[in-house]
């Protein structure tokens, strides 16, 4: 049999080696693509230092850097720059379309060589809806029928988010099969997605847990997220899908955000990792920041502030790391979420930094990992929702096991309030005085008819009695105590007046009996019990005071612990206090000068 601590490392390298598997077969296809389409197209990148320059200065100049295909991998550049694009295949006799890999340009320009002249096309966020591309998931322009394919065409661009992308000349055939891939491709990853806040929205409400709202909130910034990188809304003809593409560095600050609140919750940091919880602190409050100054005040102050993001991944990562070592992480879907989100963030900055060009390929994978990190984590809430039902499960029987423990507890100190001895005792005097005085004796049977009644009427239905009806139970007990043994035992009683109070049954009446039979009667001369009932601002203080023969310190606290062979009415009444009020006995005591007992009960608690 394999062993649970070699199990786990199994399932981290099966993990691995399949999330590897699949990025390898992505970066196949990819390489496939490129080097099958980098002849068809060959470009040349100028950079424009003033930012004036013609598109007759750029003709002629000499100043152009040949680029190894049909890709650019500028990252985010300050400066305008100008493409020169020759197309190697064209076949007039068809339909054909340009295409450019990237839907976050901000402003760009081209120039498509005619028999006439150029025909000038602009696309971008900037733009909006005076665009001159088409409906198509990525910028893309129709080829005029009069192009000039001997010609070079010129591009010139500018973008806050970079420049990285693949120009490509299709046909009408392959344009169409692209778009309809486009639609199911995105339209699944989405489907995925949207389920999954939906389905993880209505449970979080059902079951009133925020750490599924939490996550709610990271697929929905995930999917907004995706949709400006992908340009999906683009196909749909969506209003305001320019504006979701021109604030995508404010989506994904908001992304970040989302992430970092959901890492608090399903890792636990506060009380797992309290230095890293204080940094995700820190950062939930900067990014409501960086989003104002993105919004409001420069778009460039906001993406550089957005920096911090990355803050965040590492954090992740330290996370993970730590929960694997230290064995406090095991699950399999917390690890594949981890393992697909450092891919993702992996393949993004090799794009940021321009090692990677935007081809549709890569940028479809991140979406699929988002989907797939968004369904491990998924998967992880159901693991803590079978978590919690199990623990439920667990807590319901020892919540069970409790309750017949308590009613044998209870049965126990009901048993203990019926002492033999006491009633044979008390019988005993009433035999002895029924010859002498008849109403005495007949006095002392209804007591002791009521006594005995009150301990077995004792039900869970009429656990709460008035504290008057408690009072009568104790003077019960003390008169036929007082019978038992005459000008022994005095008891006073001072109790506010118009008191409204429900007590316990059986939780002054030991207290008393505790008194009286180990502090009174131990006395060689009468001694005195005093009952007090007050109430307080807070609540109520009762007392029971006797100048008995008191009790030694290091007995005291004896009493409020249950041992076997033992009296049990002190440690039952402290531990039914805890249980209904949060409150406990306090005995304060002096040997040969008496004892006291008290104890609160707060108003807020009453029942």
């Amino acid at each position: 049999m394999v062993s649970e601590s070699t199990k786990f490392p199994i399932k981290i390298m099966t993990i691995f080696l399949a999330i590897s598997l699949c990025t390898a077969f992505v970066f196949a296809i990819y390489f496939q693509d490129a080097n099958k389409s980098k002849d068809d197209i060959r470009m040349e990148i100028l950079q424009d230092n003033s930012g004036n320059m013609t598109l007759s200065d750029v003709k002629v100049s000499d100043q152009f850097v040949a680029l190894p295909g049909n890709y650019s991998k500028v990252g985010y550049s300050p400066v305008r720059l100008w493409f020169k694009i020759k197309i190697n295949r064209y076949n007039a006799d068809e339909i054909n379309y340009l295409t450019i890999n990237n839907p976050l340009f901000e402003d760009m320009t081209i120039y498509l060589p005619t028999s006439n002249d150029y025909e000038i096309k602009h696309f971008g966020y900037a733009y909006k809806s005076n665009s001159d591309e088409i409906g198509y998931v990525y910028p893309a322009f129709k080829i005029p029928p009069h192009y000039d394919h001997n010609q070079y065409i010129y591009m010139t661009s500018k973008s806050l988010y970079g420049q990285n992308f693949i120009a490509q000349l299709v046909n009408d055939d392959l344009f169409r099969k692209t778009s309809m891939i486009n639609v199911w491709a995105g339209g699944i990853l989405f489907g995925v997605l949207a389920a999954l806040f939906f389905y993880n929205l209505v449970m979080g409400l059902a079951i009133k847990n925020k750490t599924f709202i939490k996550y709610c909130f990271y697929v929905f910034t995930t999917l907004l997220w995706n949709a400006a990188m992908t340009g999906l809304l683009n196909i749909t003809g969506f209003k305001y899908a320019y504006w979701i593409v021109e604030y995508s560095t404010g989506i994904g600050i908001l992304m970040s955000l989302a992430i970092a609140i959901f890492m608090r919750a399903i890792f636990q940091t506060k009380t797992r990792f309290p230095k890293i919880d204080f940094c995700l602190k820190l950062l939930i409050a900067y990014f409501p920041i960086t989003l104002l100054l993105f919004f409001f005040i420069s778009k460039e102050l906001g993406a550089f502030g957005a920096g911090a993001s990355s803050v965040v991944f590492v954090l992740y990562f330290i996370i993970m790391f730590k929960g694997i070592k230290n064995n406090t992480i095991r699950s399999p879907q917390l690890i594949t979420a981890w393992l697909l989100c450092l891919v993702s963030v992996i393949l993004f900055y090799l794009m940021v930094f321009g090692v990677l060009p935007q081809s549709y390929i890569i940028i479809y994978y991140l979406f699929f990992l988002s989907c797939a990190s968004a369904t491990a984590f998924a998967l992880s809430l159901a693991e803590i929702i079978n978590k919690l039902n199990a623990e439920k499960q667990h807590n319901q029987v020892l919540f069970e096991n409790s309750e017949i423990q308590s009613r044998q507890f209870e049965l126990a100190f009901i048993r203990a309030q019926m002492d033999p001895h006491f009633v044979h005792n008390t019988l005993n005097v009433i035999e002895g005085i029924i010859a002498e005085n008849k109403e005495k004796a007949g006095s002392l049977v209804n007591d002791l008819s009521h006594y005995l009644r009150n301990i077995f009427d004792y039900g869970n239905s009429e656990r709460f009695i008035s504290i008057h009806e408690e009072l009568d139970a104790v003077k019960f007990y003390v008169r036929i105590e007082q019978a038992r043994f005459p000008n022994k035992i005095v008891v006073n009683y001072e109790i506010d007046s118009g008191i409204q109070l429900k007590v316990p049954r059986f939780v002054i009446q030991p207290l008393v009996e505790n008194a009286i039979k180990h502090g009174i009667r131990k006395r060689k001369i009468a001694g005195t019990v005093t009952i007090r009932v007050k109430e307080l601002e807070h609540g109520f203080l009762i007392t029971v005071e006797d100048d008995g023969i008191g009790i030694e310190d290091a007995d005291k606290y004896k009493l409020l612990e249950y041992s076997p062979g033992k009296g049990i009415g002190l440690a039952n009444i402290n531990a039914r206090l805890k249980a209904e009020y949060g409150t406990q006995l306090h005995i304060v005591s002096e040997k040969g000068k008496g004892t006291l007992v008290h104890f609160d009960i707060p108003i807020k608690e009453q029942p």
